[in-house]
């Protein structure tokens, strides 16, 4: 396994964090589904979370900036 540096530009991770994927792999996956920790204040809920759920970011990868760092926007929240 090998540890890239990512950079989450918006949304409730907004910030640096790291990634594993496979040594044969150069680059993150396009997409990324990251389960949040505890529930987001303000955000719309969707029927998946009332039932007992846990939210979920969905972040896309859209750049590799000058830091070297994978960026990722966040898409949305379920």
């Amino acid at each position: 396994m090998r540890e890239l540096i990512v950079r989450y530009v918006n949304g409730p991770l907004q910030g640096e964090g790291s990634i594993s994927v496979p040594d044969a792999d150069a680059e993150p996956p396009l997409v990324q589904r990251i389960p949040l920790p505890a529930p987001e204040r303000g955000v719309q809920q969707t029927p998946s979370r009332m039932v007992g759920g846990q939210n979920h970011a969905v972040y896309e990868r859209t750049a590799y900036n000058e830091s070297g760092e994978w960026e990722f926007q966040l898409v949305r929240i379920e």
